[in-house]
């Protein structure tokens, strides 16, 4: 035993005596932490009259949809013209404000510029909720279901494989428009199933199932906090599945 200590003092001093230094082995490098894929971003066009824009005391539908969706951890960007609600910005500012919610407009007036947004935009999904203002005007259900029509067209002749989720429509405090929104949203499943694709698929969303104008709108036909729920609701319930094929 003496001798293997004399042995392994030797072998020191000699190290030292040359300048050696005794280290231990370096740990191996732990590995590098894996980076989660980055989803491509998604770029979402909320359409429609008023009922999209909203008043400078309501946000709409947008923010609650927004914050779900951030929440839910989805990379995507609102787009449109405009930021400002109807006489003014929205009360919370903390959400994706771009949106082509159009105050009063019909279909018809819709269509004389969705080809420019669509353009400067390009939308990836269009959330399309139109029609009230044509119908409460009085146009015609077959003259508002072709310009509808036209509009899917309008926007693919840009973006060939944009998704449309296509609102049956809200009601109202009105029976008598209640009738001829009745009448607009039996259409749009029949219209749908003419105008989707497989490259280009356009959805029906029921906005109009379980909305109740007398406790969800502030005016009989804008919807207040609560009815802004409602449509955001249903629209993500669409969405999640196009954003998570």
């Amino acid at each position: 035993m003496r001798a293997v200590l004399w042995i392994l003092v030797a072998l020191l001093l000699s190290a030292c005596e040359k300048g050696q230094t005794l280290t231990t082995p370096p740990e191996p490098a732990a590995p590098a932490a894996s980076t989660p894929a980055t989803t491509p971003l998604v770029r979402i066009m909320p359409l429609g009259d008023s009922i999209t824009q909203g008043d400078s005391d309501h946000n709409t539908y947008r923010r609650p949809l927004w914050k779900s969706l951030q929440a839910d951890g989805y990379n995507v960007d609102f787009v449109g013209s405009l930021r400002l609600n109807h006489r003014g910005p929205p009360p919370n500012d903390d959400f994706d404000r771009d949106h082509e919610g159009h105050w009063g407009w019909r279909v018809d007036e819709i269509l004389g510029d969705i080809h420019r947004w669509a353009e400067e935009y390009r939308p990836d999904v269009v959330l399309v909720h139109l029609g009230s203002n044509d119908l409460f005007q009085r146009q015609s259900l077959e003259s508002t279901l072709d310009e509808l029509g036209e509009l899917i067209d309008a926007v693919r002749d840009v973006q060939p494989r944009a998704t449309f989720l296509l609102a049956q429509i809200i009601p109202t405090d009105s029976s008598a428009a209640n009738a001829r929104i009745r009448n607009l949203n039996a259409r749009i499943p029949e219209l749908a199933a003419a105008k989707s694709t497989a490259m280009s698929l356009v959805l029906v969303v029921d906005q109009f199932t379980g909305f109740d104008p007398a406790l969800q709108t502030h005016d009989g036909v804008h919807p207040n906090a609560d009815g802004e729920i409602h449509l955001s609701d249903r629209w993500l319930e669409a969405l999640l599945p196009v954003l998570s094929p």
